[in-house]
């Protein structure tokens, strides 16, 4: 029997002993690429919160331009309607001037409205023969001539009201010239902070902001391209709305009555056709041209005679007259053609007493801002804005960026492929007119049956919403990105 030598080793041992540590080599290549992968994920993790974080950011920074352009529509309805308001008032302070200075004519042509008063102040034996009649007739000429005086005063009082309206007026413009000349500044400070705010907390680094004009068709849907100010003789919509106002007060749009007598004064022709005596009292405001309110008042005695078998209309006795005018220096209009309640037709005797210094303190309706004509002509109107937010390569929080890992040229085999080293986000806002849903029905004319009401800068129903990026938008940005 024989042995091996110990010395020698078991054939079964000595194989077992050369197989030691070749599953390290193994186990250093699968960590090896653990690593890669595990370093891979976390940098497409961090360029992807990189990446939802300013998609975010583009958000909010288009819709923050957004809100200040539903808020500039809305300061310009608001402040449209306060010019408009401002014109009410003149056209009622004309109203009221004139209605006064009528009146005033009216008390002092008392002796025409009760001719039978006439004897009682020219003779003595007449008054205390007619008795009660001539104690009626001096309380009336008291009390006619207690309201002529007072509606003296209501001239004076009217125009110093308009003179405070013209200032009003002038603070209102000075306002919106304010707020369009200096919106693009504001409106780029507010979204570059926004930007910063979103990234101040919780990030290092920097980011950019740009503006993209959206275009549209007929219309390039930039802030200066979606309003226009209207002067001169473009000021139709702003004195049709201020007509419209005005003329919703009975008393501004016209003042009319017609009293008649019970039995004809004459006989013959006259009884048989039974033609009664009237009093007819005219009245009305308007607005002439653009830079003038003009009212009058009238009122006049018409009666019949009878001559032969005809029934002649006698000349109109004028009782009452007045005539109130607001416009600017040398600016007065031609008011041929002005109705003013039927008082040039009706009572042209009266109508041709009535005169009265013009109110030039008055400045005429006033430039405003109103949707440009394109937009208008849209049924729809809507100011869509599109930023584009950017954040450079070296900003971003990954290992080519401002990662606390330091970058070596093995690492920088993981960096990405950003175009022109710039990662880029593209929002776009949109600012569009709508009622509050509460009072949709009334105002789409629902229940009153009036048109669907559209967006204008007479109104202050302006709300904002994000919208997808338009399709324009969106390939100026590849072709600037190099694609």
């Amino acid at each position: 029997m024989s042995f091996a030598s110990p010395s020698r080793g078991w054939p079964g041992i000595r194989s077992r002993q050369r197989q030691k540590g070749q599953a390290l080599v193994y186990g250093i290549f699968v960590l090896v690429g653990g690593l890669a992968a595990l370093f891979f994920l976390f940098n497409t993790g961090q360029l992807s919160r990189e990446k939802t974080k300013l998609v975010n950011t583009a958000d909010a920074v288009a819709y923050s331009a957004g809100v200040m352009h539903a808020r500039a529509l809305n300061f310009d309805a608001y402040t449209n309607r306060a010019l408009v308001a401002n014109e009410v008032l003149v056209a009622q302070m004309v109203s009221i001037s004139s209605w006064a200075q009528y009146m005033g004519t009216h008390a002092q042509n008392f002796l025409t409205l009760f001719p039978g008063c006439a004897s009682v102040y020219t003779s003595w034996v007449e008054a205390l023969r007619v008795g009660e009649y001539a104690a009626m007739c001096v309380g009336l000429f008291y009390a006619y001539e207690y309201v002529a005086d007072v509606m003296e005063l209501v001239p004076d009082v009217t125009h110093g009201i308009v003179a405070i309206v013209e200032g009003n007026k002038r603070i209102i413009l000075g306002a919106q010239s304010v707020l369009h000349g200096t919106l693009p500044f504001m409106r780029a400070r507010v979204m570059d902070e926004v930007a910063r705010a979103n990234y101040a907390a919780v990030e290092r680094g920097d980011v950019s902001v740009e503006p993209r004009i959206v275009a549209a068709p007929m219309l390039t849907n930039e802030w200066n391209g979606f309003t226009r100010q209207y002067a001169d003789d473009d000021r139709d919509r702003f004195a049709e709305v201020a007509r419209l106002a005005a003329y919703s007060d009975d008393f501004v749009k016209a003042r009319t009555w017609t009293s008649r007598g019970l039995v004809p004064e004459s006989g013959g022709a006259c009884l048989a056709r039974w033609r009664v005596s009237e009093v007819r009292r005219r009245g009305g405001t308007e607005l002439i041209g653009f830079d003038e309110w003009k009212a009058e008042d009238t009122a006049s005695y018409h009666s019949w005679r009878s001559k032969g078998l005809s029934c002649r209309a006698r000349s109109d006795v004028p009782i009452g007259w007045g005539e109130q005018q607001a416009h600017p220096a040398g600016a007065d209009q031609d008011e041929s053609s002005a109705r003013l309640g039927g008082s040039p037709s009706t009572n042209p005797r009266a109508h041709g007493r009535a005169s009265s210094a013009a109110w030039e303190v008055y400045s005429g309706l006033p430039p405003f801002y109103e949707l440009s004509p394109a937009a208008l002509a849209e049924e729809d109107p809507r100011l869509r804005f599109a930023v584009r937010v950017t954040r450079d390569r070296t900003e971003t929080v990954a290992s080519e960026g401002r990662s606390a890992m330091p970058v070596t040229d093995r690492l920088n085999n993981y960096r990405s492929d950003m175009p022109r080293d710039l990662m880029a986000a593209v929002a776009t806002s949109e600012a569009y007119f709508e009622r509050p849903v509460a009072h949709r029905d009334n105002v789409h004319g629902a229940a009153r049956g009036t048109p669907r009401e559209l967006g204008s800068l007479f109104n202050p129903y302006w709300q904002v919403h994000l919208v997808e990026s338009p399709t324009d938008v969106l390939r100026a940005r590849l072709q600037q990105a190099g694609f």
